[in-house]
């Protein structure tokens, strides 16, 4: 669908920058900034921060399946002297998701790869079909009109993988890009059955089994700059299905219909503390790191 390209190209584009400032300074001088260089109050710090680079991560909210705009309009001779003109429109349903996984920051800071983080989870995810059909005579003229309408909300229980890019803003905001895959399978639901007349178009039915690419946009917040608590409303879109496979298109098949689910969510990261024992890493460059060995092997 376009609108999935046009909001990954978009939200891609601003990306592209890094996730603290000068806290941390890695040998070569030329990569020693990390972020917004104009802010001295970074996201996470590596070295001297109070804060684990790992931690929970909890996410829910509603879910919604898009479809295409317009109707889709079939013809069918059922005998000489009859026609059958027929209308099936695709709606979305409004259905919910939660989550619970954990987020891990890299173990150094990078240019584009952040933080990662994975979840295990539920969606309830919906759409209609409604139908509707002419019956013309061979001087075309309506003699009858049936209708029929098929409903189902499908469960998926599913797990989840995704490296994100954080572009920090302020210190308390930042924009969160991510891509990701996804794994579902579904539970519950599943009806196959239509109300009233039953769409003669061909149907097909999604495996109970199903793997998609993903796209997800947060906004963040960090609350306080010293905490390890972020708050990351966002969305998430499905950009390609890769099983079952379809041209690659990321739709959930039902029906004689298409339906594209999208996912609203609000997000809660909190980092773990870090043991107040424990000394913090030292920094060494490679001559260090040579000696170092060179004393542990006489």
């Amino acid at each position: 669908m376009k609108y999935l390209s046009t909001i990954v190209i978009f939200a891609l584009s601003i990306g592209y920058s890094s996730f603290v400032n000068a806290q941390y300074k890695p040998r070569n001088s030329k990569k020693q900034f990390y972020g917004n260089q104009r802010l001295h109050k970074p996201l996470y710090k590596w070295v001297t921060g109070d804060y684990s680079r790992h931690g929970l991560q909890i996410q829910f909210g509603p879910t919604y399946t898009f479809t295409r705009i317009n109707p889709k309009e079939r013809e069918y001779q059922i005998s000489n002297d009859t026609l059958l003109r027929t209308s099936e429109e695709a709606k979305g349903r409004i259905g919910f998701f939660a989550e619970i996984g954990m987020v891990h920051i890299t173990k150094k800071p990078r240019k584009f790869i952040h933080y990662y983080d994975w979840g295990i989870g539920y969606k309830h995810i919906g759409g209609r079909e409604l139908f509707n059909a002419g019956i013309y005579d061979d001087r075309d003229t309506l003699i009858g009109e049936v209708n029929g309408e098929g409903k189902f909300y499908n469960g998926y229980l599913y797990g989840r993988f995704s490296v994100h890019n954080v572009f920090q803003m302020t210190p308390h905001t930042f924009l969160d890009n991510s891509i990701g895959i996804n794994v579902d399978y579904a539970l519950v639901g599943k009806n196959m059955a239509y109300e009233g007349y039953p769409n003669p178009a061909p149907k097909r039915f999604q495996g109970d089994l199903m793997g998609q690419l993903h796209y997800d946009f947060g906004f963040g917040f960090k609350p306080k700059v010293d905490k390890g608590f972020f708050i990351i409303p966002g969305f998430r879109l499905p950009v390609l299905g890769a099983y079952e496979w379809s041209g690659g298109t990321p739709a959930i098949h039902w029906f004689s219909s298409k339906y594209y689910p999208a996912m609203f969510k609000v997000k809660f990261v909190w980092l773990f503390k870090k043991d107040p024992n424990r000394c913090p890493p030292v920094e060494t460059n490679e001559d260090d790191r040579e000696r170092a060995k060179e004393f542990q092997n006489q």
